[in-house]
């Protein structure tokens, strides 16, 4: 912007003192007082570059006064606040009120500024401060410019001056949440609501601070307490809904949703949320009935249809299923809803149908062709095509040879292909590119414990991993596997029940299983299978540890 300026002022001279008409080339006369303006200007810009942020406003503010030029006094107080000189910032903007004053933007970033440095009495223009706006503007002006430390401590200054102006405080605590720090909020939003009891917004405020900061019963209490005597307000509601959702109360958050469609039946995001509720406490009529009436809608139609799909597919309907996947054309489920068509097309033997599917998504969709990719290169493994899968991945590769998504896909599959020197090869060249990896350092950590190789090695790696990703319930099953593998059967069971809390996962289970029959805790061994296997009655691996069990 200032080299933009001297150019300008260069070739055409100030605006302040007339142009030239169209298609006549004038040469200015030399002018002293112009040129130390340029002079000034790039003596400022290089000051700037360097972080002397003194020496750079004390130049902007003499060309800005010199030219009139309140843009550029602003452009004084932004660089002063970026460097957190404040006090050349009060200068600037004390400079920037003298060329405009009748800049409202000026004279309240000149109050809040004196305020904070704790000169009240310079702080003359307290009187700008009439409504919400005046002090959202403030925020706005300063969040541009200073870190949030500086921001608040303008704010708490006002706040100490005014500290019941129901409009400072409303904007405190909007500061407050859109910055991530609700906690400053606390005394602020109740004041606010103490001031105003029966308003909603600040009731609004109030709740949604208590709950970013943990305190979901007493927003819930809070709420309930305003709909006993308002029973109509449905963002109230709403907001109870949230609050109970908080606490994990389902039950009460979905009949306030419904109440929500009792006094608004068009509320889309109550229906949906409703519908969802009702299916995950196991009432799928309900839920199928709620979402139909959102597939109605063009505006709902494919997040309405992606989750019929899902019903569809609990309820083991493929083909419901894969015609409501099917009418799922945008919106944020697309992709989902066709990585659920195609998997349900391998499963029902039909891959061919289902790597083509995805062949042609990738096609037409540039920015999830890894996915897509990665998704044929998975459906094929577990279709018994690792070669085919290699070749996949290979291909991509050949275009984006450092990628640690495909590096790794692949290391997968040459673990299938019995490949095994090819698979630590690509997982080296993972942990080269990033040596925190953790799903590379898992991976093969795992792949060594189960083959019961270089255990040492195997529990340094899982250990690394686990040091990047301390509750991942994989890698607490490979410390686990590892453990028992190297006869620290107390250990393993440690970290597998703490897997098995994380993840109810089939292998879970039936590592656990294994190292319980090790302890010779064979009934308990067997109590772990009969768990598994009723979530998962096909898995291989838990039928091979029942062979073990029962033979």
């Amino acid at each position: 912007m200032l080299l933009t300026l001297v150019a300008a002022w260069l070739l055409l001279g100030c605006a302040s003192r007339g142009s030239a008409p169209p298609a006549t080339l004038v040469v200015a006369p030399f002018d002293s007082g112009r040129t130390e303006a340029i002079f000034n200007l790039l003596l400022a810009d290089t000051a700037a570059q360097r972080g002397d942020s003194a020496q750079a406003v004390a130049k902007y503010i003499a060309v800005a006064e010199w030219a009139g030029d309140g843009a550029l006094a602003r452009q004084a107080v932004q660089t002063a606040l970026y460097g957190q000189d404040m006090s050349a910032a009060i200068a600037a903007a004390e400079a920037w009120q003298r060329i405009e004053p009748q800049n409202v933007d000026a004279a309240q970033l000149l109050t809040g500024l004196e305020l904070q440095q704790g000169n009240a009495d310079n702080a003359r223009e307290l009187k700008t401060f009439q409504s919400r706006q005046d002090y959202l503007n403030l925020v706005r002006l300063l969040n541009q410019n200073v870190p949030p430390d500086t921001l608040f401590g303008v704010l708490d200054a006002l706040l100490e001056m005014r500290p019941d102006d129901a409009h400072a405080l409303f904007a405190y605590s909007l500061a407050a949440t859109g910055l991530g720090q609700p906690a400053r909020a606390d005394g602020p939003s109740a004041r606010l609501l103490a001031l105003q009891p029966q308003g909603e917004e600040a009731l609004l405020l109030r709740a949604q601070i208590l709950l970013e900061t943990d305190q979901a019963s007493a927003a819930a209490s809070l709420l309930r307490g305003f709909l006993a005597s308002h029973p109509g307000h449905v963002s109230v509601r709403l907001m109870l809904a949230r609050a109970l959702l908080e606490e994990k109360d389902y039950g009460a958050a979905r009949r306030a949703f419904e109440t929500v469609l009792r006094h608004e039946p068009g509320n889309a995001d109550a229906r949906l949320a409703a519908a969802l509720l009702a299916g995950q406490m196991g009432d799928r009529r309900v839920a199928r009935g709620q979402l139909l009436k959102l597939a109605d809608d063009s505006k709902q139609a494919d997040q309405a249809n992606y989750y019929l799909g899902k019903l569809a597919e609990d309820s083991a309907d493929v083909r419901e299923a894969l015609a409501r996947y099917a009418r799922v054309q945008g919106g944020e489920h697309r992709v989902d809803a066709m990585l659920r068509r195609a998997s349900l097309l391998a499963g029902g033997g039909e891959l061919d149908a289902a790597v083509g599917l995805l062949n042609a998504a990738a096609s037409e969709s540039e920015g999830d062709q890894l996915r897509f990719l990665l998704a044929q290169s998975d459906l094929l493994l577990d279709g018994g095509r690792p070669s085919q899968a290699e070749a996949l991945i290979n291909e991509a590769l050949a275009h984006d040879p450092n990628s640690m998504d495909l590096l790794f896909a692949r290391s997968m599959v040459l673990e299938k292909l019995n490949r095994r020197a090819e698979m630590e090869r690509d997982l080296k060249r993972i942990l080269e590119i990033d040596p925190k990896n953790a799903n590379a350092l898992n991976a093969w950590g795992y792949t060594l414990a189960d083959r019961g190789e270089r255990l040492d090695e195997a529990h340094d790696l899982i250990k690394r991993a686990l040091e990047q990703s301390p509750d991942n319930p994989y890698i607490l099953d490979s410390l686990g596997w590892v453990l028992y593998r190297k006869g620290d059967l107390v250990g393993a069971e440690a970290h597998l029940r703490q897997a098995l809390a994380l993840l109810p996962d089939a292998e879970v289970y039936a590592h656990l299983a294994e190292v319980l029959h090790a302890q010779g805790r064979t009934t308990e061994a067997r109590e772990v299978l009969r768990e598994g296997l009723a979530k998962s009655p096909k898995d291989a691996r838990l039928l091979g540890v029942q062979g073990k069990l029962d033979p």
